[in-house]
């Protein structure tokens, strides 16, 4: 997928794939159902493929196996592959990989690999060749502009696309400049985790960490929370303590399909809540 956080993992994978001889499909643009902006987009690249020859989707673990011991996430959060059979059916089988690469992915892509091509020398040659992908990297988005407006969400819906790129849009159209928190998913979650939240999910923990950082960072004029109850929601935590403090600064929380112009005027304009 090139979505949902595609940009984390996908550089090896396709490396690795394709060095085991194996013919990667990339999705394209498909049929539009009736959801919000950033699930379709993920829905419409799958929808792309079901009629592709394609024995396997890769799909990603955004929660990189951590699973919530309290409470009832989304499956739309927990579980791409359980979310999109319950949308689709008759999709070839889900092959599951973490959402972020670390040299521990070895072992799971010797067995994906091995699965594939039935080659045991086949795989160890083409891990030799692209476990270099798997070094931990991150570079930080080239943004500019003035009144910066900091983005709070869920981590899939900061991935450059469609949606993000109309939030974009909207913003500019009132003066105003989107600003991504430029720090690495692990600087984040550390963010998040110093909140005392309780939280669990790595996900939630990242929100909640672009929401600590952006806070404090004097450039970010306003704060913008984005986020969708059915399908991706902040976490309660955050939000409880949102109402309990509000942030020093302008800021709104607005659903996906929101008019970003007018939530762009009504930031610029001082508004909270």
């Amino acid at each position: 997928m090139q979505s949902w956080l595609g940009s984390r993992y996908l550089s090896f994978w396709k490396a690795y794939l394709q060095a085991l001889g194996v013919e990667v499909v990339y999705p394209k643009t498909g049929p539009k159902l009736p959801l919000p902006p950033p699930i379709q987009q993920v829905v419409s690249e799958v929808l792309s493929l079901k009629n592709e020859p394609v024995d396997y989707l890769l799909l990603p673990d955004v929660q990189l196996g951590v699973e919530a011991q309290r409470g009832t996430p989304p499956l739309w959060l927990v579980d791409l592959a359980a979310s999109l059979d319950q949308l689709i059916s008759g999709l070839p089988p889900a092959l599951v990989v973490p959402a972020e690469l670390s040299p521990e992915v070895v072992g799971l892509a010797a067995q994906i690999g091995q699965s594939l091509v039935k080659n045991p020398m086949l795989v160890r040659r083409a891990l030799e060749r692209t476990k270099g992908y798997l070094a931990p990297s991150y570079k930080a988005p080239l943004q500019a502009g003035t009144h910066l407006v900091g983005l709070i969400a869920q981590p899939m819906l900061t991935q450059e696309g469609e949606w993000l790129q109309t939030l974009r849009t909207g913003l500019e159209a009132q003066g105003l400049s989107l600003f991504l928190a430029d720090r690495p998913p692990a600087e984040l979650r550390q963010e998040g985790a110093h909140l005392g939240l309780g939280l669990e999910l790595p996900t939630d923990l990242e929100a909640a960490g672009m929401h600590r950082y952006l806070l404090r960072l004097g450039k970010v004029q306003a704060l913008l929370y984005v986020h969708d109850p059915e399908y991706l929601p902040l976490p309660a935590p955050l939000r409880r303590a949102l109402r309990k403090t509000p942030p020093s600064k302008p800021w709104r929380m607005v659903g996906l399909e929101a008019d970003w112009s007018r939530v762009g005027l009504e930031l610029s304009r001082g508004r909270a809540g």
